[in-house]
């Protein structure tokens, strides 16, 4: 495949990713974490079956044994991923939480190398953690709080590990379906994974809060906000993030994830009103520099491992 489009693919779900933090801002504001996940997921699931179903020809069929694989994938990302970032927010300041979030592509090429072989050379190191670097520089205010708890840290840690373990999944059967079919088995079992949380803990509420949206006249923007968040978020960014998983291996795409605050402080500014200083160019630039540092030709040598 043209590497042009591997990385444009690499790219946009993180733009997709980064406006469901002004989406959320929208739909928090009607409905619990848990139930914005699971409403996410039926809608994502509804419009995969629907296209898979009347507008693909060739029709991808499951293998009992690789039912094991979709559900580990699924159990990893939305479920872990989403409920240790949802709830480690709630104990974390929104800038620790970032950093902690920002350690995912740190972390992926520890367990890629060990469980993919995927190897690194020492400017793909340097890159990584030029990267993080630059994003630290973005969301770190000297001015404010930083107050954390180990509960917080320890949920986000989940989250981290939950993508990591997304990406290593995904990367093993990657080559035997599309990213289509993949998705949508994903949106499917994450589904049902939700739905028990949603019908313990939120059930009631939600009913109560999408009758009085019905009421006031805010149930289009509630619908239509779930809606881009489902078709961009949960559907397009990850049938799009399986193709350079596959063509260039989990770590080299998972530092494009370092782009997300990049993306979040520019949209922020445009669509919020969010303050944009000098601090946050110099750190998209950081940013940029690390990832480009971190695409180099031979980041994954088989044979040797250079980190000297």
């Amino acid at each position: 495949m043209n590497r042009f489009i591997v990385y444009l693919f690499a790219v946009l779900p993180m733009l997709f990713w980064s406006l469901t933090f002004v989406w959320y801002k929208i739909v928090l504001k009607y409905l619990d974490p848990i139930s914005v996940i699971f409403f996410r997921l039926v809608i994502a699931s509804v419009i995969l079956i629907v296209v898979t179903k009347f507008f693909i020809k060739q029709k991808e069929k499951l293998k009992f044994r690789d039912y094991k694989y979709i559900f580990i994938l699924t159990l990893f990302e939305p479920f872990l991923y989403f409920l240790g970032e949802s709830y480690g927010m709630l104990y974390v300041s929104s800038t620790i939480a970032a950093v902690i979030i920002s350690m995912i592509p740190v972390v992926t090429p520890i367990f890629a190398f060990k469980l993919l072989d995927e190897r690194l050379n020492k400017f793909n190191i340097l890159g990584l953690i030029i990267s993080f670097v630059g994003v630290v520089v973005i969301i770190v205010n000297p001015g404010s709080a930083s107050d954390f708890t180990m509960k917080g840290i320890l949920l986000l840690l989940l989250a981290v590990l939950g993508a990591v373990g997304y990406g290593i999944t995904v990367k093993k059967i990657a080559g035997s379906y599309s990213s289509l079919t993949i998705t949508k088995f994903q949106s499917i079992f994450g589904t049902f994974l939700f739905l028990p949380l949603f019908i313990l803990l939120e059930y009631n509420d939600t009913v109560v809060n999408i009758s009085s949206s019905v009421t006031d006249g805010t149930f289009y923007e509630l619908f239509s906000t779930l809606f881009y968040m489902s078709f961009f978020a949960s559907v397009m960014s990850f049938v799009l993030i399986i193709i350079p998983i596959k063509e260039i291996g989990i770590s080299k795409t998972n530092v494009f994830t370092n782009l997300i605050p990049v993306f979040t402080a520019v949209l922020s500014y445009f669509m919020l009103d969010e303050f944009f200083d000098t601090k946050k160019i110099l750190g998209i630039l950081i940013v940029i520099t690390g990832i480009f540092l971190s695409q180099m030709k031979g980041l994954f040598k088989k044979k040797t491992l250079q980190i000297m």
